[in-house]
């Protein structure tokens, strides 16, 4: 008996360790990371702005094409189509937050795929609702359009902050309970038969929550209207051809859905190896590690959140 003690005294010296070491090569990773990421935001900013207004410049002369050459509405179509799957590969807060939740919180791959999917569907649809309400109610021009558009794209990057700081006080407020249980448990020998369960493990930790979790990841990316869709919507109802703007906007979709659905399956895949490589702890005892990275993915989603509400002073067009 006191031998199975003091190697289980052992085992739990030794995962503290791995854990911290584990820890301070993520921090500095992040660390390093992040320097970078602010150093050449603005250049990446510039850049994709460029890119973009390139790209819409071909997307509306295909759309004035496509009221006289039947041949230019097939163009348009896989020009949309690429537009949804590249334009959603560059800087942009909606596989920032996918990204960052998936890689620091406990994920199932269906529910992470429907996450995806539906959150690009909805950056469409509130494009395509945006538009049409403010074209056949209130007449607006191109400008308030374009206005009304920042102002979602403003409250979707509020609405990241916001997930972060749920995310984060769910951490800690999981960790505290954790703290609580460890002392119940050296509070009782280690094969007591008190009755009660010392330990709950990370799924039953965070299962109750995921779910509103994953409404909310949805909510913050698929509140910003798509751009490209606004953009298209806006030309193709000069040439009196809306429905081809429609159509343009739900192939954007279908590309960001594949593109972001993919990244989502490579976060997944690469967390599992990292998950693998890192786990050395005794299936018996509570781990704060999971946790760990679920306050870090809080904190990131903050200042990511705080980064992208101080970006549109680059005059960013925004929706990636």
């Amino acid at each position: 008996m006191d031998h199975q003690h003091t190697e289980h005294h052992h085992h739990h010296d030794k995962a503290p360790k791995n854990y911290w070491l584990g820890a301070s090569l993520v921090l500095a990773f992040l660390a390093i990371g992040g320097y970078f990421l602010w150093q050449y935001w603005p250049t990446l900013m510039i850049n994709t702005i460029k890119w973009q207004r390139e790209i819409n410049g071909q997307l509306s002369d295909l759309i004035y094409d496509a009221k006289d050459h039947n041949g230019a509405i097939y163009s348009l179509a896989g020009l949309s189509f690429l537009y949804g799957v590249f334009h959603s590969l560059g800087p942009g807060h909606g596989k920032m937050i996918v990204t960052t939740y998936l890689a620091t919180n406990p994920a199932k791959v269906k529910a992470s795929l429907i996450m995806t999917v539906v959150s690009a569907f909805l950056q469409a649809f509130v494009a395509i609702a945006l538009v049409s309400i403010l074209l056949a109610f209130f007449n607006s021009s191109m400008r308030e359009i374009n206005s009304a558009a920042d102002r979602f794209i403003t409250l979707s990057f509020v609405a990241m902050l916001l997930l972060g700081v749920i995310v984060a006080y769910r951490a800690l407020k999981q960790a505290w309970q954790l703290i609580k249980q460890q002392k119940h448990h050296h509070a009782h020998s280690h094969d007591c038969g008190c009755g009660h369960k010392h330990f709950a493990n990370a799924e039953e930790i965070n299962q109750a929550t995921s779910m509103r979790e994953y409404l909310a990841i949805i909510a913050s990316i698929g509140i910003r209207p798509c751009t490209g869709a606004v953009l298209v919507l806006l030309f193709a109802n000069m040439v009196d051809m809306y429905w081809i703007g429609v159509v343009s906007a739900i192939l954007m979709a279908i590309g960001t859905a594949i593109t972001t659905s993919t990244i989502a399956i490579m976060t997944l895949s690469g967390k599992k190896l990292v998950t693998k490589y890192l786990s050395a702890s005794d299936d018996h005892q509570p781990s704060f590690t999971p946790l760990a990275f679920k306050l870090l993915g809080g904190i990131l989603l903050i200042v990511l959140g705080t980064i992208l509400l101080n970006s549109q002073s680059y005059g960013m067009s925004p929706v990636l």
